[in-house]
């Protein structure tokens, strides 16, 4: 490449264009979007300011998009990833059968209802679950040299993960005390989107397939977007506590105590309860832990749209199970 056309190689390599390309996509699509969605992460006692790329929101029913009379809202954070066309990222597909996998089947979209007076069904999920192949490692590919590298995709999956408590705790403050007709259920989709192949292994590949093959299409197929389930390590755990410390003044405020009360008459167990996700989620319990931050979309670009538009779909699904817990309180 010339030295007056390398700018446009760094151009597309900061994946702006890409960021904006996606953003184009969710505004035609009804969201509102916001470049840079900002968190803190502590690190060795210092706070640093992080950001996910994009975050778009959008309320439902989507035909009008505004928050005024809304039954849900959802929000998809997305990071971007711009890769050179020589790559491909490939893909370990999760070797469980389904009913032993880690990935919690209906919960890639997390439909938060739990700090609302309404009840959305626990499983109005789980048919778009069951379309996203699932793995739980990846690695991108450079076919002309053949490195293979891991950071790449566990950096973006890292950087969403670490947003997501803080996106969780903001949406959980801002409904339970809202007034009642604006307490309203929160979705969220975190999503790591990139211009280059999704590769996903064959389930029976093996190492001597591997090596008689001549082209990486011969043990491997690619996909538009799938699931990845990834775990999280202490760090994350202690910077996930510290934020969720900041719902425990809920449990002084009369309005979260109506919604806990309201879900205590409909439950009969305190599993579903608001101030016990906040518990659970303060003393780090793995359950709600791998319920909230540990499943994610990789997304291909070229499909980006197409899956927006399967995420609003199953939305618009899910809301129609929608109820309303009038109890008195």
């Amino acid at each position: 490449m010339s030295d007056n056309l390398k700018w446009k190689a760094g151009l597309l390599s900061s994946s702006m264009p890409l960021e904006l390309e996606a953003s184009r996509t969710l505004v035609s699509k009804g969201f509102a979007v916001s470049s840079n969605y900002k968190y803190d992460q502590s690190e060795s006692g210092f706070i640093n300011d992080f950001s996910v790329d994009i975050h778009a929101k959008a309320y439902t029913p989507f035909s009008g998009s505004q928050k005024k009379g809304a039954t849900a809202q959802l929000e998809l954070l997305i990071e971007c990833r711009q890769r050179h066309p020589k790559t491909a990222w490939l893909f370990m597909p999760d070797a469980n059968i389904s009913a032993s996998s880690p990935a919690a089947p209906g919960n890639m979209i997390r439909m938060v209802d739990k700090f609302s007076s309404y009840i959305i069904e626990s499983n109005a999920g789980a048919e778009f679950d069951a379309k996203l192949p699932v793995c739980q490692k990846g690695i991108e590919i450079d076919m002309e040299d053949g490195e293979a590298d891991e950071s790449a995709v566990r950096q973006g999956v890292d950087r969403l993960q670490n947003a997501l408590p803080h996106l969780l705790t903001e949406n959980v403050l801002a409904y339970i005390e809202a007034n009642p007709a604006e307490n309203i259920p929160f979705l969220f989709c975190p999503i790591f989107l990139t211009n280059i192949p999704l590769l996903l292994l064959n389930k029976d590949t093996d190492i001597k397939e591997i090596e008689a093959c001549s082209d990486i299409r011969e043990i491997a197929a690619e996909v538009p977007y799938l699931m990845m389930k990834t775990d999280y390590n202490s760090d994350f755990k202690s910077r996930c506590v510290n934020e969720i410390q900041r719902l425990e003044e809920l449990h002084t405020s009369e309005e979260a105590m109506i919604i806990e009360r309201k879900r205590a008459a409909y439950y009969e167990s305190p599993f579903n309860l608001p101030f016990t996700i906040i518990d659970a989620l303060i003393a780090a319990d793995r359950y709600y832990m791998n319920a909230f931050f540990t499943q994610f979309v990789i997304c291909s670009h070229s499909h980006f749209p197409d899956f927006v538009e399967t995420v609003k779909d199953t939305v618009e699904s899910a809301l129609e199970t929608r109820k309303y817990l009038g109890f008195k309180c």
